[in-house]
């Protein structure tokens, strides 16, 4: 029995997908081993040629995608299960649903890809670009569709060259997935007998080149702009996530905060940024509280605290908000941000009232602390808290992974981009490594200086160009300060336009498609 023969039955050949689903998320951070997804997607193109070629059902043709990603996001996402070990007593039961479960439904995209691409009528390099157009689109709907999970998008694989990077400042993360999937499947046409075809992968790799030339040289000579760096210092406690809400280590917690703010610093610091849910306190019910943190800011400073938001005890029902609080040195809070992309199951439980009536009022319990659901705040916003800082855009922990849904495109645009975050949830895996990632290429896109305050897993201050300017490791407790650049001079391509250039890639990308329809080859 031959190699082919193999592929085309369907259990081995939706094992060689989990396989190579599984090689292609070594491409990720922290390993970014770059070459596993260009084999990755080059070998799976292979495959799915024979079965096409074979006329293979549409339905089989899903099985093999839903293989395929099944082991990509496995390998890529295990972490997730690691958060529920935090509380395993009360969450044992769902640790396979977060280890397959989640993943297992993320695979349905990769296997309509696969589906799909038999509606396309032509061969060759024309049904390859084609299958790239759609593997892309469908990343889109992830990163859309039931409020969105854009997490390991192919395009992150890029990371592993911050040259090559600086191309989401025109094209964004989801046109850097197109071009890693049309490269990698170009591979399998560099060994064809059609010079056409040949000629066209090779303009695939020309593009990478040039990419990587004009990302070098972006870095080499950045835009300059004339105003002051702003100094701020970033507090990363690294509080245990099983001592985080406990009552009695409340203060103690607190404790710590303050004494790292205290710390001395060579820097004119004008704002202090603390963790997603720093303070264990309503900030806003509890003045003798602000006004002890206040005694610990640097003179004319202000803080940025992740906190919790709740309505006066009296309002009934309570709402509660995962909020960016600002106070400045009097103790006054200044400003908040709510965070409006909530996690589900984590923040909020979707289809409460549903679930209460299956399984019985409360059985069912969202993963963090507390009974009540968090609130939706109302989205980006560009808020002015002094005189002397420039607005900031806030986001609370996984809102920085949504592209082109950062910052609010109606208001004055942000000097800088303040991320809080906890990542203490989920130890030391991969988690933290490729949400980090995520932020630097957050701020390429915008061209906006983006803080990053973790209680741990990992805080980091990036500029306008992804570079790290200074970072706090993994499982350490520290403070970092730095100086913050300006944002870059003219704002990015995808900055300016974002969505739209992603649906233009596409459908040029299906265009070229259309026309490689017209080759002819060599058996034709």
């Amino acid at each position: 029995m031959d190699f082919l023969t193999i592929i085309l039955k369907p259990w081995p050949a939706r094992g060689i997908c989990f396989l190579l689903g599984a090689l292609g998320a070594l491409a990720f951070a922290p390993l970014f081993i770059f070459p596993a997804i260009l084999l990755t997607f080059s070998c799976i193109w292979f495959l799915l040629e024979q079965h096409l070629e074979n006329n293979t059902s549409y339905l089989k043709l899903f099985y093999l995608g839903w293989w395929f990603g099944l082991g990509h996001f496995t390998v890529g996402l295990y972490w997730i299960s690691f958060a529920l070990t935090v509380d395993l007593n009360a969450f044992w039961w769902v640790v396979p649903f977060a280890l397959f479960g989640i993943p297992s439904i993320l695979a349905v995209f990769t296997g309509i890809a696969f589906a799909v691409i038999k509606i396309w009528p032509f061969q060759g390099i024309s049904r390859a670009f084609a299958f790239a157009a759609t593997w892309v689109g469908l990343e889109w709907i992830r990163g859309h569709i039931f409020t969105g999970f854009p997490w390991n998008l192919a395009g992150y694989t890029w990371g592993f060259n911050l040259d090559l990077s600086q191309l989401a400042s025109l094209i964004g993360i989801y046109g850097l997935s197109l071009l890693v999937i049309l490269l990698s499947l170009s591979i399998n046409f560099l060994v064809k007998r059609n010079a056409a075809e040949r000629n066209a992968a090779i303009f695939i790799g020309i593009i990478v080149l040039a990419g990587w030339f004009w990302g070098k040289n972006r870095l080499l000579y950045p835009e300059e702009k004339n105003s002051p760096s702003l100094a701020i210092r970033i507090v990363q406690p690294n509080i245990p996530q099983t001592l985080k809400w406990k009552p009695l280590e409340q203060h103690a917690n607190l404790e710590t905060l303050l004494a790292l703010t205290d710390k001395p610093s060579p820097l004119p610091l004008k704002a202090v940024i603390w963790p997603e849910t720093a303070v264990s306190f309503f900030l806003e019910h509890e003045p003798a509280l602000r006004k002890k943190i206040a005694h610990s800011l640097p003179k004319e400073s202000l803080l940025f605290t992740g906190a919790l938001r709740r309505t006066p005890p009296e309002q009934k029902p309570m709402q509660i908000w995962n909020s960016l609080i600002v106070m400045n040195d009097q103790g006054e809070i200044v400003g908040f941000y709510d965070k409006s992309h909530l996690v589900p199951f984590g923040e909020y439980l979707p289809f409460r009232t549903q679930l209460d009536k299956i399984f019985g009022k409360g059985s069912i319990k969202k993963i963090t602390a507390g009974t009540v659901d968090f609130t939706s705040g109302p989205g980006p916003q560009s808020i002015q808290t002094a005189e002397n800082l420039p607005p900031f855009s806030g986001l609370v922990c996984y809102e920085v992974i949504f592209p082109s849904a950062i910052i609010n495109r109606n208001q004055p645009r942000p000097g800088w981009i303040i991320n809080v975050t906890n990542d203490g949830w989920y130890g030391k895996t991969s988690g933290p490594y490729q949400h980090l990632e995520m932020t630097r290429f957050r701020a390429i896109e915008e061209g906006v200086p983006l803080i990053r305050a973790a209680n741990t897993g990992i805080s980091a201050v990036f500029n306008a160009y992804g570079q790290t300017l200074g970072s706090i490791a993994l499982g350490k407790q520290d403070v970092l300060d730095v100086l913050i650049p300006a944002p870059t001079y003219h704002v990015p391509l995808y900055a300016k336009w974002g969505d739209w250039i992603t649906l233009s890639l596409i459908l040029s990308v299906l265009f070229l498609a259309f026309l490689f329809s017209f080759i002819r080859h060599p058996d034709e």
